[in-house]
């Protein structure tokens, strides 16, 4: 979601739009974008787009003077989860449900706000190996197995939820296939402005992400 209105400007030779943050963090501080490391500049965007533009000036004095005395906002784009983390933000999600229908509520309004990525991966244990060409089927299977349960509620949130995105077992681990096939790295969104390009940010729950 896009917010603001300052600093948005066309992006040349596309029909794109983008935020400047190099020219609101120069606005405060002459010189001071070339100091700021990469992460920083990432998080500079995304207060420009996303913060109270009465906060804005504030916040990016904290990246621009390194400071921590003033807490700011995060607005990271998706959250990408393994199993075990994201199977029991699901399970909340699910009891909210629960709750809601038995208020009378509609429980399919219960969605995850940030889009999810859950990626099964911590469940294998490798009991074949060796030259063993099947060695694969054969891991997976007993994976399957053991884990029956907890896949078929996992397959279940992926058609129950909104915003909900699931790989399933055998596909790799979590942070190769953030990197290699979850990121775009410039996520492009449309708005009541038109289409506006900005750089993907994640919370990701294991600890290489």
């Amino acid at each position: 979601m896009t917010t603001n209105t300052a600093h948005r400007k066309p992006l040349p030779g596309t029909a794109l739009q983008f935020y400047d943050a190099r020219e609101a963090v120069e606005q405060l501080r002459p010189g001071a974008w070339a100091t700021l490391p990469y992460t920083a500049r990432v998080h500079a965007e995304n207060l420009v787009r996303r913060a109270d533009p009465a906060q804005l000036p504030d916040y990016l004095r904290q990246l621009i003077e390194r400071r921590r005395d003033l807490d700011f906002p995060w607005y990271p784009v998706r959250v990408v989860c393994h199993d075990i983390l994201g199977q029991t933000a699901l399970v909340d999600l699910a009891g909210l449900r629960d709750a809601i229908a038995q208020q009378g509520g509609d429980p399919a309004a219960v969605n995850p706000v940030v889009p999810v990525q859950l990626i099964v991966d911590h469940s294998l244990a490798v009991e074949c190996g060796g030259h063993d060409p099947d060695a694969f089927t054969k891991n997976r299977a007993i994976e399957d197995r053991r884990n029956e349960d907890r896949f078929h509620f996992i397959e279940w949130t992926k058609k129950a939820f909104a915003n909900v995105q699931v790989i399933p077992a055998g596909n790799g681990i979590m942070h190769q296939i953030n990197l290699e096939k979850m990121s775009p790295v410039v996520h492009v969104q449309d708005d009541e402005q038109g289409k506006v390009a900005f750089p993907d940010t994640c919370v990701g729950t294991d600890s290489h992400t």
